[in-house]
């Protein structure tokens, strides 16, 4: 098969591709590097089922000339900093909802009729049920939760109204190799920097449950693979959970460091943050499938990857 992969060259993105490649499908990128990096797929340049398009998925000739003859759309392209829609109104739509509908038409020109799209626990709010399954009602406390809904929804009209096939998956963190923005990087980052103290946006209490990125990519193909609804709404997440406290002495400890902590917070991080993420992930594991990697396993990966890619601190 021949798959396009929108943020391709991104942190989860490049490890679909992997996987694609691996398995000797087709593939083509399309990346505009606002966040991915070249690096995290240029181990593929030289297989001639690879195509890399710096591009925008906002160009939609582009995008269109780019949709032909594919058979199969991973659309991860998206506005990654959920705490940048306080400040900025506009990113979110125009980087989430009006890339996917871009995403969407393209398709639509081009007869394209198969679509897997990452979206995120954040469509959720501040759930009051734990774990959140699927069934939950969007309850959004961000612009990027309520973008990621808005695009869930299009994904769904189009597919109602063209008989195409999605598969939607509803993301916690995803960690690990090319991790490259988050709780981890950011400490890693200011820890460097040699503070006085570690200060923290929250109290540390927040609940957050993760995700080791390769664990996360096989449930998506495991979906795919088995999932013959028209309509495929599956969360991706671990049954272990972390405190953001937690989190932080994991780090402290892998790095030998003795930073006291400072709480600037309290049971949120941010506006719009959620202070307890856990996905029922019981409809995914009922089509055979696990995590591989604890949390905790996951964490310390992912600390020793961006221990040895320092430039990816670079200009951050």
């Amino acid at each position: 098969m021949k798959y396009l992969v929108t943020g391709g060259a991104g942190f989860i993105g490049s490890h679909i591709v992997d996987e694609l490649i691996r398995n000797n499908h087709q593939v083509v990128v399309i990346d505009n590097f606002s966040t991915g990096k070249e690096i995290f797929v240029s181990h593929h340049r030289h297989d001639p089922n690879f195509r890399l398009i710096k591009g925008d998925v906002l160009d939609k000739k582009l995008l269109t000339q780019t949709m032909k003859n594919i058979d199969f759309v991973f659309h991860l392209a998206a506005h990654a900093d959920v705490r940048n829609g306080y400040t900025n109104h506009s990113v979110d739509h125009r980087q989430n909802l009006e890339t996917t509908l871009s995403v969407l038409e393209a398709m639509f020109k081009n007869k394209v009729n198969k679509i897997a799209f990452t979206s995120t626990s954040s469509v959720y709010g501040d759930a009051s049920v734990h774990p959140t399954p699927e069934t939950y009602p969007f309850e959004p406390t961000s612009l990027y939760g309520a973008t990621k809904a808005a695009c869930e929804s299009y994904i769904r009209a189009y597919a109602g109204y063209y008989d195409w096939q999605a598969y939607i998956f509803r993301l916690v963190s995803f960690i690990g190799e090319r991790y490259t923005h988050g709780i981890i990087f950011d400490l890693i980052k200011k820890i460097a920097d040699k503070p006085d103290k570690l200060t923290l946006f929250s109290d540390g209490s927040p609940k957050k449950s993760s995700l080791y990125v390769k664990d996360g990519v096989s449930a998506f193909f495991q979906v795919i693979n088995k999932a013959k609804q028209q309509i495929n709404i599956y969360n991706v997440g671990h049954e272990e959970i972390f405190t953001i406290d937690e989190i932080v002495n994991i780090i402290l400890t892998v790095l030998k460091c003795r930073l006291p902590k400072s709480y600037l917070g309290g049971k949120r991080g941010w506006a719009g943050d959620n202070n307890f993420v856990h996905l029922d992930i019981s409809k995914l594991k009922s089509l055979g499938w696990k995590p591989k990697k604890s949390l905790k396993e996951a964490v310390k990966l992912t600390i020793d990857y961006l221990l040895n890619q320092p430039e990816l601190f670079r200009g951050k």
